[in-house]
């Protein structure tokens, strides 16, 4: 049976942004430079610590929150996305998305709010693209890049190498372009010039948000040999999504980078008013 807009607006409280005394992982969607869809989530968030949805329960439909935020679905789908990474709720098929905690939970994730030097890297490097294909999104691979299951999607394996290739390689990339840009892939620049650069560049879309979290791991059996050291071996994984104003998925990478004595990651950041 259809609900008329008066009823679902009865399952949808109003939220008050001043009301609300959010931690630093979800107060940091509250800006009005960010994406719509960044407000979406943050007042969902907000009802969900504050009890008003306690864990069990069922957020409403993608369709009835598209119309209690006038926001387009893909708009929501993108907010219910950025609280499935805080840990707030999880998705089930045929069921909808349930509310499973009412804390988010202690991972560090990064919003870089400048695309400028993302990268990190301090001098020239260079891709080579050892393989090329092209995918179909199944849940597992839409989950790990933050996509949706069914969507297209050019995957690319290679490894990142300094000016001097005498040297090992900086790191093992898995990169993944959304299949409208598939034509970025071939381009030859792509080995100097990452993909949103010239997504931008040839086709007049920015990035607007990059969302990076950086985990330190023990190297895989496959990536350890890329950098001829033991499986096993100290590591870090690097994740990088670059969205679009209205938080379109352009792109997403994997970098799997070897001990600190291959790769450091230093990252500036100035205040929120542009002083340092």
């Amino acid at each position: 049976m259809s609900r008329t807009k008066s009823q679902i607006r009865s399952r949808l409280p109003a939220w008050d942004a001043g009301a609300s005394r959010l931690p630093a992982a979800v107060s940091q969607l509250i800006n009005e430079a960010q994406p719509r869809y960044a407000s979406v989530a943050a007042a969902l968030a907000g009802e969900i610590l504050e009890k008003r949805r306690p864990i069990g329960s069922l957020l409403p439909t993608e369709q009835e929150l598209s119309q209690h935020f006038a926001v387009s679905r893909s708009t929501v789908r993108q907010a219910l996305r950025r609280l499935r990474e805080l840990g707030l709720v999880a998705g089930a098929q045929g069921v909808g998305t349930r509310v499973i905690a009412d804390q988010p939970r202690s991972d560090y994730l990064l919003a870089v709010r400048s695309v400028t030097d993302v990268m990190g890297y301090s001098t020239p490097t260079r891709l080579e693209v050892l393989l090329r294909e092209t995918v179909t999104a199944d849940a597992a691979y839409a989950e790990r890049i933050g996509a949706e299951a069914g969507s297209q999607w050019v995957h690319l394996h290679g490894l990142r190498w300094p000016e001097d290739r005498t040297r090992p390689p900086i790191s093992v990339v898995e990169l993944h372009v959304a299949a409208r840009f598939a034509a970025v892939t071939t381009l030859p620049e792509l080995v100097s010039t990452p993909a949103y650069r010239l997504i931008a560049q040839r086709m007049g879309i920015a990035v607007a948000e990059v969302l990076q979290e950086i985990t330190a791991i023990a190297l895989p059996e496959g990536i350890a040999q890329r950098f001829s050291v033991p499986a096993g071996s100290p590591g870090l994984h690097i994740r990088r999504r670059f969205l679009a104003s209205d938080g379109t998925l352009l792109e997403a990478t994997d970098n799997y980078h070897a001990a600190a004595d291959r790769f450091a990651y230093a990252l500036r950041l100035g205040s929120a008013d542009g002083e340092t």
